[in-house]
């Protein structure tokens, strides 16, 4: 059986961030995953606040200073290691706030983060 390397799975190993307790897992890149549990298993503290500001962490430590003091930096989250992991967009349930002129990057902020790579 061939090793499944990180072009082809995010490997996480030993995340602890809020109630993950040591979580180690293999998840497929490229593809759609959604993480499901009760109420209080760890699902937006594996999603957000390991894999999003991981990822995020990572992003912004290739834009200049200037750039990195204008956005709100999560915290280094509490995880052995992570490999294979892809820039990351995090798209949260919000209510309101968008008019007619609103676009796809203005609603997500996604226009920030590309008007600060290409700047």
């Amino acid at each position: 059986m061939r090793e499944k390397s990180s072009k082809e799975m995010i490997l996480v190993r030993g995340a602890r961030e809020h109630n993950l307790k040591n979580v180690s897992l293999e998840i497929p890149r490229d593809k759609l995953v959604v993480f499901t549990g009760v109420s209080g298993s760890g699902k937006s503290s594996l999603a957000f606040g390991t894999l999003y500001a991981e990822a995020q962490r990572r992003y912004l430590e290739s834009v200049s200073p200037y750039a990195r003091r204008l956005f709100n930096q999560m915290s280094v989250p509490e995880v052995d290691s992570i490999e294979g992991l892809p820039p990351a967009v995090a798209l949260q349930q919000q209510r309101g706030g968008s008019s007619t002129r609103s676009s796809v990057g203005s609603v997500t902020t996604l226009s920030n983060l590309l008007r600060m790579l290409y700047s």
